[in-house]
């Protein structure tokens, strides 16, 4: 007797931006990612006193992105810090590749740590990815 294979097996969260092979390290996505963010900057999506730095961790295969600027004093219904917060997660997974089955890991975990004017993080979201589901086929986006 055959196992059924489950439904989630072949699904993933593919990032509309998110690619395999070259170009598309963790290192060429922290740079893509930081363009993005100043673009969304410049159009007024993201608050102009907003810094974000992002550090790439390699071995954990996680970016973690600092987002500077925000305080519960300045918005104490937290709705521009939620806006915020979502908004850059949203961004980070266009460049991440999250299969739904239980055995392959993220092509990373992103780390947003909103931190306040003493330095110390206040709030946090942590996860890899948002978006539509996809059947991941043999020939899938090579580079998005």
């Amino acid at each position: 007797m055959t196992t059924p294979e489950s439904t989630v097996d072949s699904l993933v969260v593919w990032g509309a931006r998110a690619g395999v092979g070259p170009g598309y390290t963790l290192e060429a996505v922290a740079v893509r990612l930081a363009n993005d963010i100043a673009e969304l900057r410049d159009d007024g999506g993201i608050p102009a006193d907003v810094r974000t730095m992002t550090t790439v961790l390699p071995q954990q295969r996680v970016l973690e992105i600092r987002v500077e600027g925000l305080s519960v004093e300045a918005d104490p219904d937290r709705t521009t810090i939620r806006e915020v917060a979502n908004t850059v997660f949203e961004l980070a997974s266009y460049h991440n590749i999250a299969p739904l089955d239980d055995t392959a890991p993220p092509l990373f975990t992103q780390r947003i740590l909103l931190v306040g004017p003493d330095g110390r993080p206040f709030a946090a979201l942590l996860g890899a990815a948002i978006g539509d589901v996809e059947t991941v086929t043999p020939h899938h986006r090579q580079g998005g």
